[in-house]
């Protein structure tokens, strides 16, 4: 839409005639009439009048107000594919992986627990729900982020993810840490994995232009 397109529309949003939007802006009704069917353009010093008189940005102004997001087929289709990949992985842990661990453990096999604890008490779980809570957070708002941004979200997700790791063994995690892993490990491992998930999601992220459908 032109910038006149925008001016009218914007004016009738206000409720306001062109007189009155003329007064607003101490120029002639045919000033604005012009303006709205394009036959003469408004210079920055005017558009940034116009702008506030109506109160939007001058961007408003030339460009229209902004598009309700919409999700495009590619973002859909990646969501439904991570999120259907996330259940397979749950279910496949816990139909095959989950017993085979007790088994282990049950005939005396302390490492089993230890897998068993730490996939199944917090970090893999909340991984899984923190790609499928991404999806479904980026099928209503645009998570697009630059190339260092998800650079920085790759690395925060690692560091998440082998979190419970380090602090489960004890190496170099100073005594409150400890303590509050014994107290709580299971929570603290759930919440690192969801954030794990999250970011990691944000960090292969697909781009979207706005708007697209």
């Amino acid at each position: 839409m032109t910038i006149g397109g925008n001016l009218k529309k914007l004016r009738v949003a206000q409720g306001l005639t062109q007189d009155q939007l003329a007064e607003k802006l101490h120029v002639t009704r045919q000033a604005v009439s012009n303006w709205e069917r394009n036959v003469s353009h408004p210079d920055l010093d005017q558009l940034e009048a116009i702008a506030a008189a109506l109160g939007v940005e001058v961007t408003t102004l030339l460009y229209g107000p902004p598009q309700p997001y919409r999700p495009s087929r590619k973002r859909v289709g990646v969501t439904v594919g991570l999120a259907a990949a996330a259940v397979t992985a749950f279910a496949v842990c816990h139909g095959g992986l989950e017993p085979w661990l007790v088994q282990g453990y049950q005939r005396g096999y302390p490492g089993y627990g230890l897998l068993y604890e730490l996939l199944f008490f917090g970090p893999v779980l909340g991984l899984l729900l923190g790609i499928a809570a991404g999806g479904v957070l980026g099928l209503r708002f645009p998570l697009t982020l630059e190339r260092r941004a998800r650079q920085r979200c790759l690395a925060g997700g690692v560091v998440c993810l082998l979190l419970p790791l380090a602090l489960r063994l004890g190496t170099g995690v100073s005594r409150w840490m400890l303590l509050l892993w014994a107290h709580g490990g299971s929570a603290m491992g759930l919440l690192a994995g969801l954030a794990a998930g999250l970011l990691l999601f944000l960090a292969g992220n697909p781009g979207q232009g706005r708007g697209e459908g």
